[in-house]
């Protein structure tokens, strides 16, 4: 699996992704996905748009220590 996601790809686990923009357009930063969650394309850049993986997580409501209220 390459380190880098694109737009379309699913989210593998849920956490928050550094967004890397083509033609450098847009400085780097960081967005939050959810488990399954679909990667957009870029407003500017589009399907040229890349992810990675910053910090995996777990959602509360999924983590066997917490119970779903």
């Amino acid at each position: 699996m390459s380190d880098q996601l694109q737009p379309g790809s699913k989210a593998f686990c849920s956490g928050v992704y550094k967004v890397i923009h083509a033609r450098q357009h847009a400085e780097s930063h960081y967005v939050i996905l959810l488990f399954g969650e679909i990667f957009p394309p870029c407003t500017e850049c589009s399907q040229a748009v890349r992810f990675e993986l910053a910090v995996s997580a777990v959602h509360v409501n999924a983590h066997p220590r917490f119970a779903r209220m």
